[in-house]
């Protein structure tokens, strides 16, 4: 890489290079399902493909990454370490939501057909992902990893999972968090992993987990948000520490000190800030809301945060403080239960906020999203600021 007149010059080789790997998922979603639809063209086209972009990598001159050699053992065994820890994770988490049969095949025929098709892939992409990252860079830098980072996540997101501009927020969301959010981080790793120690690494840390969801015949059954936390803490905590690492053994002894204590923050920062995203979408079991009215005064007063807990609406019994939607309204009513009726899917629960005359029209079951189990005086002030700014 290079700059002369202020311009960034890159070598044709490199431009070619990322041209090629631009093309995959074009010819991956729209020719070869034209061409060869059904097994031929995933199973035998694909494989081929990645084939002919293997040895196009492997015939160019190679070069090292920007790390020392003497390190690249060390960096090994931490992509490893990394890897299997997210599948210990994702294990654990299985125990809480439940296991399921793998959706692969484990015929003989079925996993070999699997492998040739998962390593071609997986190869191809990392042979090319390194040769671009250390094509260009001399030094370590974050800029290039990044963006390679997102193309490969492109790439690696197939267009028909996708969903449609009709689709609702909650689609969205929950394919941002499931797919979109793991992978994206997934590159990530893989590129700085690229970028200090070549291909090498990359493909064992991304090796293992494509190993485990492929040829695993009992997989844990997570939801959106849990593949979304599993997949987005770890390698985000991975990066930090092997950031850390290098950044220390390349300088000097006060940098080193002041490196690692910023990658450690960086770290900490990046998994308090997608637990708190999470934990605000209800990803957990419990919930914060802010109150927004006086219907609840003096139990509840404008500005209060409440803990909204997840509980079996069989179990709320008349005095309980519970949130429920009203639909139309962009945030949930908070109310205290004054009677139950009926039972069984048929029982309804008649609410009233404290301050209010009139009780509410009757809640369902299916509208009950908690009860209230916590109260946190006035610290929701800035929220309601923010709201009345901005919306």
């Amino acid at each position: 890489m290079s700059f002369s007149n202020g311009k960034l010059r890159l070598p044709c080789d490199w431009l070619l290079g990322c041209g090629l790997a631009c093309t995959v998922p074009l010819l991956f979603d729209f020719v070869l399902p034209r061409i060869l639809p059904g097994f031929y063209g995933v199973y035998v086209a694909q494989p081929a493909v990645w084939l002919l972009i293997i040895l196009y990598f492997l015939h160019l001159p190679r070069y090292r990454g920007v790390g020392k050699k003497r390190m690249l053992p060390l960096l090994i065994r931490l992509a490893g370490g990394v890897a299997l820890f997210q599948i210990y994770l994702m294990v654990v988490a299985g125990f809480l939501s439940g296991f399921g049969k793998s959706p692969y095949s484990f015929t003989l025929r079925g996993i070999l057909f699997n492998l040739v098709y998962v390593a071609s892939g997986l190869l191809g992409m990392e042979l090319c992902r390194a040769w671009l990252l250390n094509r260009l860079l001399h030094r370590p830098a974050a800029f290039l990893p990044v963006l390679l980072a997102l193309l490969f996540a492109v790439i690696d997101i197939p267009a028909k999972q996708i969903p449609g501009p009709e689709s609702t927020l909650e689609t969205w969301t929950q394919f941002c968090g499931s797919s979109v959010h793991p992978i994206v981080m997934e590159h990530l790793l893989a590129s700085f992993l690229a970028m200090w120690g070549g291909a090498l690494p990359a493909l064992v840390y991304r090796g293992l987990l494509e190993a485990f969801e492929w040829f695993c015949p009992v997989l844990p059954d997570l939801n959106w948000a849990m593949k979304a936390l599993t997949g987005t803490v770890v390698p985000l905590v991975g990066l930090a520490i092997i950031q850390e690492y290098y950044a220390s053994q390349l300088a000097s002894r006060r940098r080193k000190r002041t490196t690692g204590e910023g990658m450690v923050r960086t770290a900490v920062f990046g998994v308090a800030a997608v637990v708190t995203i999470w934990f605000s979408l209800g990803v957990f079991p419990v919930r914060p809301a802010v109150i927004y009215s006086g219907s609840m005064r003096p139990t509840l007063e404008v500005g209060d945060i409440v803990i909204i807990a997840r509980k079996n609406p069989d179990l709320l019994t008349v005095g309980d403080i519970i949130a429920y939607r009203v639909e139309g309204s962009p945030i949930p009513t908070i109310h205290r239960v004054i009677e139950v009726e009926g039972a069984g899917f048929d029982r309804k629960f008649i609410t009233k906020g404290d301050d209010n005359d009139q009780p509410d029209e009757p809640v369902q079951q299916g509208q009950v999203k908690g009860k209230v189990v916590l109260v946190i005086p006035r610290l929701g002030w800035a929220s309601i600021a923010a709201r009345k700014l901005f919306i």
